[in-house]
Order: C-alpha cells, then structure tokens, then sequence
C-alpha cells in the first residue's frame, strides 16, 4: 500500500464516521425530543424546540397554572458520534449524552437544596458558589453510598430528603443524576445528568417532584 492509498482510505473511514454519527445523532434527537414532550406534555401549556444541528436542541416548556413551576426549560447535548476520535477517547473519558434541566418556581423555595453524586461532587463547586450549605444525612445505605446531600436548612432538609415519593424517584434515577440543585437565591430548581432513552422520564420527575415539595 502506498502513500496516496493509506490517506484515501483514512480519508474514507473518516467519511463513514461522519455519515453514520450524524444519522444517530439525529434519530436519537428525534427520539429525546418526542419523549420529553410526551413525558411533559399533559403538565404543560406548550413544549417548543430549537435544533442546533445534530449535537444536540434547547426546549421550553410553559407549564400549567396549577404547577409549583412557570416553566423549564431542557438543554439536550449529544456527544460527538461524527468524530472518528470520539469512540477511542470514551473508553477513556466515558464521555455521555447530557441533559441539563432549569424548573423556574413561582415561589422562592424557602431553603437552598443540593444533591450530587458522590463521584462527581468536585466537578459542580462553582454552581453551589455564594450557598452555604451543610450536609446532611440521607436515610438509606443505598442512597448514602450515592449521593451527598447539602442544605441552607437543615430541619426542612430532613423533612423533604425523607420523603418517600422523593427517595423512590432518586432511587430511580439514581444511574442517571449528576447534579441536583434546589437555589433559593434563583428560585428555580437546577439539574444535569446522563442522557438516555431510560432516564429521561425519571429525572423529569425529579425536577418536577422537587419543584412540588418546596412550593
């Protein structure tokens, strides 16, 4: 094999990479964008989107009058399939799909909340920035051994982290969540976790429970 056949046939083993990662991309946009709006629909007064080619979409959701949240609004970030050097460097970085969820309250909170797994709770320093948080405990050896619990109040803490309907919906999404962030400062509830086909409904149900409980 000569100089000139080696770089066409990386050339097109790039192509191929490009061609089949675009085409996943985009079906699994359809897919993550039909199932938060069936999963939220019946909630919300309208569910809009807006592509950003195949990486991934912002959508917002108005939700209805009776919910403790105005709106949320859902970014979907996807990895970079198209990327021949992608599938190499995940072995490695174990890269994900990501989504991240902001449920804007009607009302202030009362209390700043936060819920982080145990594994990632360096990476997310800079959003509880400005809080003072405690930890609190978390009932639960299977839960404890997952996540770390912080609270502006701790007396409500307890009152809320206790909760069963709570506790069954991180157990839930328990694969899934990275980061959850109930900020009485912004009224809003903030969340970001992996991406898939399972964990869409159980970490809308999370922000959706938690924006309910602080109401």
């Amino acid at each position: 094999m000569n100089e000139f056949e080696a770089i066409v046939i990386i050339a097109a083993v790039f192509i191929v990479f490009y061609i089949v990662g675009s085409f996943r991309n985009r079906r699994l946009l359809v897919g993550y964008s039909q199932a938060i709006k069936k999963h939220i629909g019946s909630a919300s007064e309208s569910v809009g989107f807006r592509p950003y080619g195949s990486s991934g979409f912002r959508a917002l959701s108005n939700m209805k009058k009776e919910a403790a949240l105005s709106k949320m609004e859902i970014a979907v970030s996807l990895v970079d399939r198209e990327n021949v050097m992608h599938y190499p460097l995940a072995l490695i970085t174990n890269e994900h799909d990501k989504i991240t969820i902001w449920g804007f309250l009607k009302r202030p909170p009362g209390l700043s909340l936060e819920i982080c797994s145990r594994r990632d709770h360096a990476s997310f320093q800079k959003q509880r920035a400005g809080l003072t948080l405690t930890e609190t405990a978390l009932s639960g050896e299977e839960l404890e051994a997952l996540f770390r619990v912080s609270s502006s109040d701790r007396a409500r803490a307890d009152g809320i982290i206790l909760n069963e309907e709570l506790q069954d919906r991180l157990r839930r999404a328990k694969s899934f969540l990275r980061y959850l962030l109930i900020d009485n400062r912004e009224s809003r509830v903030y969340l970001t976790g992996k991406l898939t086909s399972e964990s869409v409904a159980p970490l809308l149900d999370l922000v959706l429970l938690s924006g309910k409980m602080v109401s």
